[in-house]
C-alpha cells in the first residue's frame, strides 16, 4: 500500500487537501471518504483507518478536507466535494484511479454531502456535474427543511452550515436537501441507528423508500439500539457491508 499526504486539489480558486491511499501502483476504484462534524467541525484525519482499511482490500482511498462553516456556509461544502470528483476524474492516470468507479462514504454532515454525490446533477451554481457510481451513507441528514422532518438537535449546525434560518433561504434548503433531488441514481447504501437522537432515522427511512419505489439499486439498514454514534461492533458491520457493496458495484 501506498499513502501520499498533503495533496492539494482545487475548488474554485481555494486549495484544499486530501490524503490518498493506493493498493499498488495499478488503476483501482477510488473510494471518497467524507468526514461528520456537523459541516463546522472535523478533518480529513478522521477516516485515516478506514482509508487504509479499504486500500488493503483493494481499492483506492481518499480522505479530503472541504471547507466548513460558519465561516464558508453552504454551498462551499457542496462545491468542494463536487470539485473533487471532478479533479480525480481529470486527472485518474496520475492517480492511478479508474475514473469510471468511483464511490463515496460519508456519516452525519459527510453523510449528506455522500448522498448529494449520489444524487444531484447539477452544482450548486447550475452547472452539470456527473453523481458518483455508489455512495454509502450512515445517520446521513437526508432533509434539511425544518418544516419537513428535519433533525430538530442538528438545528443549529443545519443554520450555520446553511448560513441563515430557513424562512429566508427557502430555495437553498430545497437544493441542499438531498430527498429533494429527483429519485435517480447509481448504487446506493444507507445506514442509520435506530436510536439516533441527533439525526431522526425516518430521514433514512424516507429516502431510501423514496429511491426505491422509483427502481435504483439502493440498500437500507437500520441498526437496533444504535444512536449517532456507533458501538464497536456495529461498525464493523457497517464497514463489512459496505466493503461488500463496493466489490459488487465498483468491482
Amino acid at each position: 500500500m501506498t499513502v501520499s499526504r498533503g495533496l492539494k486539489y482545487p475548488s474554485g480558486t481555494v486549495q484544499l487537501g486530501f490524503d490518498l491511499y493506493r493498493p499498488g501502483d495499478a488503476p483501482a476504484p477510488l473510494i471518497v471518504f467524507l468526514h461528520g462534524g456537523g459541516w463546522i467541525s472535523g478533518d480529513r484525519g478522521m477516516y485515516d483507518e478506514e482509508a487504509e482499511w479499504f486500500a488493503a482490500n483493494g481499492f483506492a482511498s481518499a480522505t479530503i478536507d472541504y471547507r466548513l462553516a460558519p465561516l464558508y456556509p453552504y454551498p462551499a461544502a457542496v462545491n468542494d466535494v463536487q470539485a473533487f470528483i471532478e479533479f480525480a476524474r481529470s486527472n485518474a492516470e496520475e492517480l492511478a484511479i479508474e475514473p469510471s468507479k468511483i464511490g463515496s462514504f460519508g456519516n452525519s454532515a459527510g453523510g449528506h454531502l455522500s448522498l448529494l454525490l449520489g444524487l444531484a446533477r447539477s452544482t450548486p451554481k447550475g452547472g452539470f456535474c456527473k453523481p458518483v457510481d455508489a455512495f454509502v451513507a450512515v445517520c446521513g441528514i437526508s432533509d434539511l427543511r425544518p418544516a419537513e422532518g428535519s433533525a430538530e438537535l442538528a438545528s443549529t449546525f443545519i443554520e450555520q452550515f446553511m448560513g441563515g434560518p430557513h424562512s429566508e433561504l427557502k430555495g437553498n434548503y430545497v437544493a441542499a436537501s438531498p430527498i429533494c433531488h429527483p429519485p435517480v441514481c447509481g448504487h446506493g447504501l444507507l445506514f442509520h441507528g435506530e436510536a439516533d437522537d441527533i439525526v431522526p432515522v425516518e430521514q433514512s427511512r424516507a429516502l431510501a423508500a423514496r429511491l426505491k419505489d422509483a427502481g435504483n439499486d439502493v440498500s437500507y439498514f437500520e441498526l437496533p439500539g444504535e444512536q449517532h454514534s456507533f458501538s464497536y461492533h456495529a461498525w464493523g458491520s457497517i464497514r463489512e457491508r459496505s466493503l461488500e457493496f463496493f466489490r459488487r458495484c465498483l468491482g
